[in-house]
């Protein structure tokens, strides 16, 4: 279906030491979800341009990036506009494995086309999905050539099903047919599965041929003026199964098959022991294809909570962590989900909004991300197709040595706050200094009459020992606002509640136990 739910969102457009903070009293939080709170977004590669150049770090560029692949320390992606699969090593640097231009078409974007060869001599045509074998092996869905390609440790890539025309066949793969595939994984003993995206249905690749999964469409619907079959939905018995839009694909430790089921907004399992599909997150949201209305595609939204009360919009590319949970790449909330244990997540992004800008992950954003790779460590990659740019997430990395003690540590970013009075815990509020806090924050302080004035161009606060309520002034107009923990004096000194302020000055605060320490964190990072 040319007016399709994954066309229209693309065409709308490394690990280091970390502190596990304690989970919640009788929680049974995951590992990555106790970690949530600490979670940033940094970008490995790209500049954000539209644009092919080799590089490292922000030098690089790439042209809508949308799938992953973590590989022996580096991370292997699809660069879909630029019709390359490329490599980016551990310190940012990339370099391409297939691919090259042989033409260039409107706006001087490179044209796809279909060759095989080593590099130099191999053509794709908006190469997706990628996977790899026990050998080492990659197999990509080459989405618009709707074949799927071999790449192998030679650097010589193959087809091995499907011609470059569409269609919908199984049998031998040579004579397979295909129609916009977007995705591919790969079993431990080589049976391929491929995310047939737009034939609606789930294939598989053993022994040298292709056979269905799921039942092909039959619901036509009118678009552009003529009519195309829409995919559907049912969960149960694998040959009656029904996808709409099936774009991401992840096998889990037992071999059962997670699927992105886009046009649905829901999260599909495939378990081939009990020959069943289920639905493991997402329900219905909007009006639902199948029971006689005209939409191709379910209505996206988003919520987290119970996996099946949850909502996604156009949720892509999948993994699973060492943990046994999935990443999700939702690429229409810009936001990387999580589900475990029954519940969705949101790890990172803000949902509805695109960001670009690296920082705290609930702080900062994608711009349509579309696949998400595990890289262990508690860290994750981002393809982020509408930025252009591969982003790696993870925990907060504490500063070098620092080790619990019998005071407190305050950190501001990266850096330890020195401080010649140790912080004070009283009533489960940390109180500092006034100037170790407010000095950090750029403000200037002064004494008048008994209270504490504390001055950043238009802005201050007037501060009274064992008074609650402090005056904020602001462009000439004064409010009261209430501190949930009051100022004292000790030994000569006004000690202030370090979170409120950091919080007024838009910080993001962390209570880190592991290590005894107030973590602030400016929310975006320059």
């Amino acid at each position: 279906m040319k007016n399709s739910l994954i066309m229209a969102a693309l065409g709308s457009a490394l690990l280091l030491t970390t502190v596990e903070p304690a989970a919640a009293a009788g929680a049974s939080a995951s590992a990555l979800e106790t970690k949530k709170s600490l979670y940033e977004i940094h970008t490995l590669a790209g500049s954000g341009e539209y644009a092919y150049r080799e590089g490292k770090g922000s030098e690089a560029t790439f042209n809508q990036p949308t799938s992953l692949l973590a590989v022996s320390g580096s991370l292997v992606l699809a660069d879909t506009h630029n019709q390359r699969i490329r490599t980016i090593a551990a310190d940012g640097a990339t370099s391409t494995l297939a691919g090259t231009d042989w033409a260039s078409g409107d706006w001087d974007l490179a044209l796809g086309g279909l060759n095989d060869g080593k590099i130099g001599e191999s053509v794709l045509n908006e190469p997706g999905g990628l996977a790899a074998d026990a050998n080492g092996n990659m197999y990509i869905a080459d989405t618009e050539n709707h074949a799927i390609r071999k790449l192998d440790r030679a650097g010589m890539l193959t087809t091995i099903a499907g011609n470059g025309a569409i269609g919908s066949k199984d049998g031998q793969s040579a004579e397979a047919r295909f129609y916009h595939p977007l995705d591919v994984a790969v079993t431990a003993d080589g049976i391929i599965y491929v995310a047939d995206t737009l034939n609606h249905v789930i294939r598989k690749i053993e022994a040298g041929k292709v056979s269905t999964i799921g039942t092909p469409p039959e619901r036509a619907i009118l678009s552009a003026e003529e009519a195309e079959l829409a995919g559907n939905f049912a969960d149960g018995p694998l040959a009656g199964a029904k996808f709409n839009e099936p774009s991401g694909l992840a096998l889990d430790a037992k071999g059962n098959l997670f699927v992105s089921d886009t046009g649905n907004q829901r999260i599909r399992y495939i378990d081939f022991g009990q020959g069943v599909v289920t639905t493991v997150a997402g329900g219905r949201t909007g009006l639902f294809p199948g029971y006689g209305e005209e939409e191709a595609y379910v209505t996206g939204d988003y919520a987290d909570g119970v996996a099946a009360e949850a909502k996604f919009n156009a949720p892509r590319g999948l993994a699973v962590t060492s943990e046994g949970g999935l990443l999700i790449a939702d690429s229409l909330n810009h936001a990387i989900r999580y589900l475990k244990d029954g519940v969705v997540t949101t790890l990172a992004g803000t949902p509805g909004d695109t960001g670009r800008v690296d920082g705290v992950a609930s702080a900062s954003g994608f711009n349509k991300p579309t696949d998400v790779a595990w890289l262990g460590g508690d860290s994750f990659a981002v393809a982020d197709a509408g930025n252009n740019r591969i982003g790696i997430v993870r925990p907060y990395a504490l500063p070098a040595g620092l080790k619990k003690a019998e005071t407190i540590h305050l950190l501001l970013d990266r850096q330890r706050i020195a401080t010649d009075a140790a912080p004070v815990v009283m009533n489960a509020a940390t109180f500092v200094p006034v100037r170790v806090i407010t000095e950090q924050l750029g403000f200037t302080v002064q004494y008048r009459e008994g209270k504490t004035v504390l001055t950043r161009g238009e802005l201050s606060y007037t501060v009274t020992a064992k008074a609650a309520l402090i005056a904020k002034s602001e462009a000439g107009k004064t409010q009261n606002v209430k501190l949930s923990a009051v100022p004292f004096y000790k030994e000569g000194r006004l000690f202030v509640p370090v979170r409120f302020f950091a919080e007024e000055a838009e910080l993001d605060v962390q209570w880190l136990s592991d290590v005894g320490a107030v973590l602030m964190r400016h929310k975006q990072f320059s």
